[in-house]
């Protein structure tokens, strides 16, 4: 893993011969002493410097956290305070992230930064450290271990809703190190398997352990769970009588985000005459997608359908749907689309060009710019929705002195990242100057942030926490996806007040 190198080859005459053991410290750029190696042909592990993982896109966020690293100094921000290490665990490079990824780092980096420079709030400057698990979170267990062994004052970011989270979420829950989870939204992610909403598991992975909660008493998440967004959209839909008739959801049930989403969905929105009809995809299969719009185009009059999937997919169903539409094969009159906040990714330019070329198809079609085919969604955090002032103009303010791309907040991932540094940095500066920062003491404090009483002023709002680490000081805006012309699409609220798209 990421233990210290004693012995780096052996000499034999004319002959260097290395290590099989040290091969995969080697293959990451020979980063041996720094703890990053390779696993699943990717190079995962911890680095505080400008060590990027062997991503270009990586290099200049990391070499601003590395400068900020330099300047976070003991006493920096009062005298005699020590600086307090805090990591960012994440998967930098998942298909489920796309381009998200990287605005999630460039949020945290912009909190760090914001509380640094706070001299009116800021006790113990923050020093961080990014900590990569892998695309598919293959080392999360391994890099959890190592943020461990280096005494970590507490974690943001923790990845997707994963199975693999929760495995994360127990090693560093064992070490009393508090989590505050950026994009988490799957139910079970929090202290007692979310059983205030009655979850339904018996589609999901029977071997998954996150169903009887994860971090015991350490997990927190700014992000809102997904039966928060669920009641969110029903109060849309309902008072409107729009009524929805499908479902879109994946054939295979073993990613948490999913398989927790379609009975809460079947629980808010089925009639006991109808249930609605699930139409089902292969994600490993696109040619799966455009079969399942197929069936959706055959419904007539104004048609709903929740997307209850990763959106990964989503820019190749909504092109489906709008090409069969131009083409005369669709009955419907109008299409809405319904989405949880993984929607947010139609708002964000994807690494992989041919998803690229996808979602700027969806966008730029005919159908989708007359209205005909609309996607509304509960967005994690909206640029467009949020109010100016307050935390979102110090995010604002960090991200230009940064120099990182303002276009970068709108899938709402920098936004949740900047609101999850936010909050631990705001329960470190709860510690006087010459109190000892323990990951014990920060978790307490986190505890202590409570409706009616401490909060954190977020780029999102206020943030407090329930019992089980949930927040709750408030609920997401539903927002419709508005169709633009030569340039990224913006959002108009729909609820609790309506706004009209620009």
């Amino acid at each position: 893993m990421g233990a210290v190198v004693t012995a780096l080859a052996v000499l034999m005459p004319g002959v260097l011969i290395v290590r099989p053991w040290l091969w995969d410290r080697f293959s990451c750029g020979w980063q041996p002493m720094t703890g990053v190696w390779e696993q699943g042909d990717q190079c995962v592990g911890a680095s505080s410097g400008p060590y990027a993982f062997n991503r270009p896109e990586l290099t200049d966020v990391m070499s601003k956290i590395a400068q900020q690293n330099e300047t976070a100094e003991d006493g920096s921000c009062a005298k005699g305070a020590n600086a307090v290490t805090v990591a960012a665990l994440m998967t930098l490079t998942s298909a489920e992230s796309g381009g998200r990824a990287l605005h999630q780092l460039e949020g945290i980096a912009a909190g760090q930064a914001n509380a640094n420079a706070n001299k009116a709030e800021c006790v113990h400057p923050i020093k961080l450290v990014v900590a990569e698990m892998g695309a598919t979170e293959q080392a999360a267990t391994e890099v959890a271990e190592l943020l461990a062994e280096r005494e970590v004052a507490a974690v943001v970011g923790m990845g997707l809703s994963l199975q693999q989270t929760a495995d994360a979420a127990r090693v560093l829950a064992q070490q009393k190190i508090p989590m505050v989870g950026n994009v988490i939204t799957a139910e079970g992610f929090d202290g007692n398997g979310s059983q205030q909403d009655r979850p339904d598991y018996r589609r999901c992975d029977p071997s998954h352990t996150y169903k009887n909660g994860i971090g015991l008493g350490y997990f927190y998440r700014v992000a809102y769970r997904n039966a928060v967004q669920i009641d969110q959209l029903a109060k849309y839909l309902e008072p409107s009588r729009k009524t929805l008739k499908f479902i879109m959801t994946p054939i295979t049930m073993n990613d948490p985000y999913t398989c927790t989403t379609l009975p809460l969905v079947h629980a808010r929105f089925d009639q006991k005459s109808r249930p609605l009809q699930e139409v089902k995809f292969d994600p490993g299969d696109s040619a799966t997608v455009k079969l399942s719009a197929q069936r959706i185009c055959a419904s007539a009059g104004p048609v709903s359908v929740f997307y209850a999937a990763r959106a990964s997919h989503l820019p190749q169903f909504l092109k489906s749907i709008a090409d069969q539409s131009e083409l005369g094969q669709c009955r419907f009159t109008s299409i809405t689309v319904v989405s949880t906040s993984d929607a947010g990714r139609m708002r964000a330019k994807e690494v992989d060009p041919n998803l690229e070329q996808q979602r700027l198809a969806a966008l730029s079609s005919p159908m989708f710019m007359n209205g005909t085919v609309q996607l509304i969604y509960t967005p994690l955090a909206d640029p467009d929705v949020l109010p100016a002032e307050g935390g979102m103009k110090r995010l604002r303010e960090s991200f230009t002195k940064l120099g990182f791309d303002p276009a970068h907040l709108n899938s709402g991932w920098a936004i949740s990242g900047f609101d999850g540094m936010t909050t631990v940095a705001g329960a470190v500066n709860t510690l006087t100057a010459l109190q000892p920062v323990t990951s014990s003491r920060v978790n307490a404090a986190l505890g202590g942030f409570v409706r009616g009483g401490s909060a954190v002023g977020g780029a999102s709002g206020n943030i407090t926490f329930d019992n089980s680490g949930n927040r709750d000081d408030s609920v997401p805006s539903v927002v419709r996806l508005c169709p633009a012309e030569g340039h990224e699409p913006r959002t108009a609220r729909l609820y609790p007040t309506e706004t009209a798209c620009p």
